[in-house]
């Protein structure tokens, strides 16, 4: 038998703690089946999945030979039908390879697989109905590699692996057609026009030695990412600058005063209650002069309104 018993003891446990995005279509299908192959290598389940552990036989034939009957005659050879012990033990791994599938998919996907009985067709109608393939697929993915741009808000490291990802589905169809340079100057010119500044500043020089381009195309994706965050850190502060820098006008301030009780105040002026001497209409108060005044006005006013005319 191609598996011990040892899998069967850790592929249950194994599988819980491999988590990903369930299968949800084309969009993400070149990356999740990389990471079912991983888990599924993981859990020693990969082999029924790709068919090197071949389908044994449900059956298998016992041929009896060298027979004889109670007088020592010989007999002839007898065939007998028997079940196949490996077949269980077989079946048995191959299901728990199909449930890793079948738990790794969107519902709507389940659909396409929820009648199949073994691993490895689940896996191939899987792969015919959302892998990418042929002159229509390559075109739109090329399409969508070359002219996708980032948005503003868009979160960089997103976007770096949606373009990666088109990258490799069209080399995956199409093995070469987009190089490791076609990649870093599609990557920076599919940055926002907020970033011109730092897509000046990127060097196109490129070496042919292949581990001094790979240290480029790491190095381009670091400095990307720090100018990334060092935006997203400039826009925080300003955010905290302008929230911490509005004044508040009421801040230190008393609302609604409580009035001041006068009715038991005495006047140093006049000596009445109920008034301050700034407020004290007598002769050497406060509001004195502007009481005489306010008198004057009212007989101007009065002369002004009932004088008649001077006749000449």
């Amino acid at each position: 038998m191609q598996a011990d018993s040892t899998t069967a003891t850790t592929s249950g446990t194994l599988s819980s703690l491999h988590r990903i995005e369930p299968l949800r279509g084309t969009d993400n299908y070149h990356v999740w089946r990389i990471q079912m192959e991983d888990i599924l290598t993981d859990l020693d389940l990969y082999k029924y999945v790709d068919r090197s552990y071949t389908i044994p036989s449900q059956t298998i034939e016992i041929v009896l030979t060298d027979r004889k009957d109670s007088d020592g005659k010989a007999l002839a050879d007898e065939t007998k039908t028997m079940g196949n012990e490996d077949y269980p033990k077989w079946f048995k791994f191959d299901r728990k390879a199909l449930s890793n599938i079948r738990l790794r998919v969107d519902g709507s996907v389940l659909t396409h697989i929820q009648a199949c009985t073994y691993s490895a067709d689940a896996w191939d109608l899987l792969a015919s109905t959302f892998q990418v393939k042929g002159t229509v697929g390559l075109i739109d993915l090329r399409r969508k590699f070359f002219s996708h741009r980032m948005a503003e808000t868009e979160d960089i490291e997103e976007h770096i692996q949606q373009m990666r990802g088109w990258f490799q589905q069209i080399n995956l169809i199409a093995p070469g057609t987009v190089t490791e340079v076609d990649w870093m100057t599609t990557l920076v010119a599919s940055l926002p026009d907020s970033w011109d500044t730092f897509t000046q500043s990127v060097s196109f020089r490129f070496s042919t030695d292949p581990n001094k381009l790979a240290n480029k195309i790491s190095d381009l994706r670091s400095r990307i990412l720090a100018e990334a965050h060092r935006r997203s850190t400039r826009n925080s502060e300003s955010k905290a600058f302008f929230s911490s820098g509005k004044p508040n006008f009421n801040r230190n301030t008393r609302a609604n005063p409580k009035p001041i009780d006068k009715s038991k105040t005495k006047c140093n002026n006049c000596g009445k209650i109920g008034h301050w001497a700034a407020e004290c209409r007598g002769p050497g108060g406060g509001a004195y002069k502007r009481n005489q005044q306010n008198k004057a006005n009212k007989g101007n006013f009065h002369n002004r309104r009932f004088d008649s005319p001077n006749k000449n």
